[in-house]
């Protein structure tokens, strides 16, 4: 993982964004939406404010679905819309899971299930790690991923070296070839440290074992029953459709990110997606029309090395702001992402009775100065506390991620 950013925009930025765009839509029509929508717009604002180019979010609550937007697409053309796609970066882990978890289902495939069962020879030496290690990163596998990025601070990166990283193709292979040449993190099962390159692997043993591309497997076993037709697994520059530019703020300044080759993360964090669309997808999966219920329930439940990161299997665990009936902070189930250029984040709860999605391009190398990532966990918390059955909504004080308060850093 890379650390949290704080972002920062110049003074001509700032002022050409001051006053975003906002189009906003519904699944259901507005009159019906019994929930306040005005905090969730008032805090896609802020979040322009402080740094993002363009955010899109749809919030799922109490009378149907509320989708907004705010600042712009794209600086040289036109305004953000609800329904622009956004690369989601790691919550794509989800989806990958989903999959594996499917395999389960059939009884393809157990959750001990190991790398040299289905493509012996791929990771030589630890040919012995399960599925369920490299879903919930208690594999110990190394992130070679992050080899193709400048060894400096992170805030010293330039357009130019994450051009180097990002625009040309990597193979599956190629990924996995880069974290070969690192140590081994631990032993399998005994700690927990993030790994995109895991979620390559999984994706490779998926095609080894189904003859299908990752990007046809996640178009026909999770998009297509989730309903999800603004969604791809992109495998290419070129992005089809109306979708968020990725900008990144370098310290020369604010810079369009065009050509991010999605190849870089593969089934680690390759979809673009709308926000309705991945409260679509959490909807699906909460309510068992992608798993029968015990398997989801695996998937939310962090066991052994994981829990401490309260990390199931493609998915984690917050604290959201409001409370249960016995007065207890509620949990909410979700990923975040950390594209170039962009951040995202959903979360849902269990019931999948109030969910939330939310994308913005404008990612910061720079150090100091207005932080968005702030402001995404101020909007994630306005929807949310927007949708809460109580009267007493609380804000959390514990656990990982954007919303909870706690030092969880956003997730590649």
């Amino acid at each position: 993982m890379l650390p949290n950013r704080r972002q920062l925009l110049t003074g001509a930025a700032v002022a050409a964004l001051a006053t975003p765009a906002f189009t906003t839509g519904a699944a259901a029509a507005p009159s019906k939406i019994a929930f306040n929508t005005a905090g969730i717009d008032a805090a896609l604002a802020n979040l322009v404010r402080d740094g993002a180019v363009g955010v899109t979010t749809s919030v799922v609550g109490p009378g149907g679905t509320y989708l907004s937007a705010a600042g712009k697409r794209d600086l040289q053309k036109d305004s953000a819309r609800p329904q622009d796609r956004a690369r989601i970066a790691s919550i794509t882990k989800a989806m990958i899971a989903v999959l594996v978890m499917q395999r389960i289902e059939a009884g393809q495939w157990t959750l001990r299930t190991t790398i040299d069962q289905v493509t012996p020879g791929l990771y030589p030496g630890h040919g012995g790690v399960t599925v369920a290690q490299l879903m919930n990163h208690t594999s110990g596998m190394p992130d070679g991923i992050y080899s193709l990025l400048p060894d400096r601070e992170w805030y010293t990166w330039t357009m130019q070296d994450l051009g180097a990283a990002v625009v040309p193709y990597h193979s599956e292979q190629e990924l996995v070839e880069l974290s070969r040449r690192l140590p081994w993190e631990f032993e399998p099962g005994t700690g927990w440290s993030y790994s995109n390159v895991g979620y390559v692997v999984l994706s490779m043993l998926l095609e080894a074992a189904t003859g299908s591309r990752i990007q046809d497997l996640v178009r026909d076993r999770v998009f297509k029953p989730a309903k999800m037709q603004q969604s791809r697994l992109e495998e290419s520059t070129l992005v089809r459709g109306r979708y968020l530019l990725p900008y990144g703020k370098f310290q020369a300044g604010l810079a369009p990110l065009p050509l991010v080759n999605p190849s870089i993360f593969s089934g680690a964090g390759g979809v673009y997606a709308t926000a309705e669309d991945i409260t679509d997808f959490t909807g699906a999966l909460m309510t068992g029309r992608l798993l029968r219920k015990d398997l989801v329930d695996a998937m939310v439940t962090p066991v052994g090395a994981a829990q401490q990161a309260r990390y199931g299997y493609g998915l984690y665990l917050i604290n959201g702001p409001c409370r249960t009936a016995a007065g207890t902070p509620e949990v909410l189930i979700g990923h975040d992402g950390a594209g170039f250029g962009t951040r995202a984040v959903s979360f849902t709860t269990r019931d999948a009775s109030r969910r939330m999605a939310l994308a913005y391009t404008g990612r910061s190398y720079v150090e100091e100065g207005p932080d968005p990532d702030a402001a995404m966990n101020a909007a994630l918390i306005a929807g949310f506390r927007a949708t809460c059955p109580t009267s007493a909504p609380t804000t959390p004080a514990s656990g990982k991620g954007p919303a909870s308060g706690g030092a969880g850093s956003l997730r590649l």
